[in-house]
């Protein structure tokens, strides 16, 4: 029987990775709904092995072996009506993935810093397209401005957020 420590340290480990699984499964399954479905699927299973987890041993890439093969189980399932990649591409795509993550982990951190430094009419315009997934067109009518002219925001934005990353990760080494 499962107490509520083991309860508490499951949850824990897996609110840690939960985002950085689902970077890994969309990697491999580039489509939104079914990499969440698989990352959930992924979950229960590691709850339900859970006992066999070794804490000396980082719980990301333990999860990442067994998201893997639901990634493979999911794949077999929808093999008739869906084409994907050939199973050696995965495989090669989860290997580069799992070799990447800290270069990925440094790409966010730069990220976020950077994000941080926008102005706040900034950041919450890219909070309404890329969090909320508003549609350039309604955010457009929204600010009474043309598609195209928010297009041309969007772009420095997103411009000044490249040009800041790159500056930081090459200040600390990373390029």
């Amino acid at each position: 029987m499962r107490d509520g420590v083991h309860q508490a340290e499951f949850a824990a480990l897996y609110a840690r990775a939960h985002l950085d699984l689902l970077r890994y499964v969309l990697t491999l399954l580039p489509d939104r709904h079914h990499a969440e479905d698989v990352v959930q699927d992924t979950a229960r299973l590691l709850w339900r092995k859970f006992d066999e987890y070794d804490p000396a041993q980082p719980f990301l890439p333990w999860a990442r072996k067994f998201a893997y093969f639901e990634v493979l189980k999911f794949r077999r399932s929808r093999a008739l009506r869906e084409k994907y990649f050939s199973d050696e591409l995965l495989e090669l795509l989860a290997e580069e993935r799992a070799e990447a993550e800290g270069e990925l982990v440094r790409g966010r951190e730069a990220l976020d810093g950077c994000l941080q430094k926008l102005d706040e009419v900034s950041r919450q315009l890219l909070r309404d397209r890329y969090g909320d997934e508003i549609p350039l067109e309604e955010l457009a009518r929204r600010q009474g401005k043309s598609v195209n002219a928010l297009y041309v925001v969007m772009h420095r934005i997103r411009q000044r957020l490249l040009e800041c990353v790159n500056r930081t990760l090459k200040a600390e080494g990373w390029t």
